[in-house]
C-alpha cells in the first residue's frame, strides 16, 4: 500500500513507521523540519515537506495514497484554545476534506480518551458513552470537536477513528515527566492510587492502526486498550521501578485536590500567569479519574488482540536503563 503518515517522528509514529516499512508498504511522512528528515529517511520513508498549518501547499502529495494515518497533534496540558482548535480540530477536518479531493481511500485518525473526561468516572463504558459538555482540557475539547467533524463529514474517504487511553512503552515522554516529578517531590498518589486506569502499549496501538488500514466501519469510533485495566499505583509503580525510581508513598484525597485544581487553573487563566500551572484538572485526572473501557467493538469489527503483554512491556521499559 501507499501510506501517508503525519506525526511519523513521534513516539507512536516511529513504531508505526518501523512496522509499515517492515511489511514493505511505501510510506511518505509529513516533515515540518529538515532536522527530522534524516531520521525518517533512515527508517525508510519518503519526505513530504509541510505542516498542519499549510495543508493546501502539500495536498498534492496525497494523490495516489491508499491510506492517510493522522497522528500529529500537540499533546500539551496547557496553552491557548485558539492553538488547540487550529492545530487539532480545523487541521483534522481540512485533512480529511483534502484526502477526499485527492482520492485517498482511507483515513485513520488517532483521537484520545480525553474527549470523555469532564463528567466523572468512566467505568465499564463503550463508544456510545456521551461526550461531556465541556471536557476538562483544551486538548480533549479540540479532539472531541475533531471527532464530531469527522463523523459529520461528507468526504468520500472512508474514515476510522481510534480512541486510545494513555500510550506507554519505551521512550514514553509522559513517563519521563512523571519520573521528574517524583524525583523533585512534586508527585503524590490520589486516593491511595487505587482507582483503575486504562492504558495501551504503543505496539498494541500500532497493531490496531495496521488493522484499521483494511478493517473498521466508516465514521466509527473504536476504543483501543491493552484490555487489562490496572490500579494507577500498580501500573505506575511497575514502570517507575523498571526505570530504577522509587515511587512515593504520599497520597491525598481527590475530594480535596479537585477544587484546588479548578482554583489553580482559574488563577492561571485570569491572571495570565506564565508557564504551566502546577496542578490542573487534566493533570489530576491522569491518576485520579477511574477509567475502564469495553473494547468488544474493535475486537469484533477488526479482530484486534493485544500483541504485547504487560510484563513484556515493562521489560522493554526496564531496558532503557542500560
Amino acid at each position: 500500500m501507499n501510506i501517508f503518515v503525519t506525526g511519523a517522528s513521534g513516539f507512536v509514529g516511529k513504531r508505526l513507521l518501523k512496522r509499515l516499512t517492515k511489511e514493505k508498504h511505501r510510506v511518505t511522512a509529513l516533515s515540518r523540519l529538515p532536522a527530522k528528515d534524516r531520521l525518517l529517511e533512515e527508517m525508510g520513508a519518503a519526505i513530504a515537506r509541510g505542516s498542519l498549518e499549510n495543508i493546501a501547499e502539500w495536498a498534492s502529495a496525497l494523490a495516489g495514497q491508499d491510506v492517510v494515518i493522522h497522528l500529529a497533534a500537540p499533546v500539551e496540558v496547557w496553552g491557548k484554545w485558539e492553538d488547540f482548535y487550529t492545530q487539532i480540530t480545523l487541521a483534522t477536518e481540512q485533512l480529511l476534506r483534502v484526502c477526499g479531493e485527492q482520492g485517498v481511500k482511507r483515513f485513520i485518525y488517532i483521537s484520545s480518551e480525553s474527549v470523555l473526561q469532564g463528567n466523572g468516572a468512566l467505568l465499564d463504558i463503550d463508544e456510545t458513552h456521551p461526550y461531556p459538555d465541556e471536557p476538562n482540557s483544551f486538548y480533549g475539547k479540540a479532539k472531541k470537536l475533531a471527532e464530531i467533524k469527522l463523523r459529520r463529514s461528507t468526504s468520500p474517504t472512508h474514515c476510522v477513528i481510534l480512541r486510545p487511553p494513555y500510550i506507554w512503552g519505551k521512550e514514553d515522554k509522559q513517563l519521563n515527566k512523571v519520573i521528574e516529578k517524583v524525583k523533585t517531590g512534586q508527585f503524590m498518589w490520589v486516593d491511595g492510587g487505587r482507582v483503575p486506569m486504562e492504558m495501551v502499549h504503543v505496539e498494541n496501538l500500532v497493531e490496531a492502526i495496521v488493522l484499521a488500514m483494511a478493517k473498521g466501519r466508516d465514521r466509527e469510533i473504536y476504543f483501543v486498550t491493552d484490555n487489562h485495566p490496572r490500579p494507577v499505583k500498580e501500573f505506575l509503580t511497575a514502570l517507575l521501578t523498571a526505570r530504577g525510581v522509587t515511587p512515593p508513598e504520599r497520597s491525598a484525597p481527590s475530594w480535596l485536590l479537585r477544587p484546588v485544581a479548578r482554583l489553580v487553573e482559574g488563577m492561571w487563566r485570569v491572571l495570565r500567569l506564565p508557564g504551566i500551572p502546577p496542578l490542573s484538572r487534566f493533570q489530576l485526572d491522569f491518576i485520579a479519574l477511574p477509567r475502564r473501557y469495553r473494547i468488544q467493538k474493535i475486537q469484533n469489527d477488526m479482530g484486534y488482540r493485544p500483541v504485547i503483554t504487560f510484563d513484556e512491556g515493562v521489560q522493554e521499559v526496564k531496558a532503557e536503563r542500560s
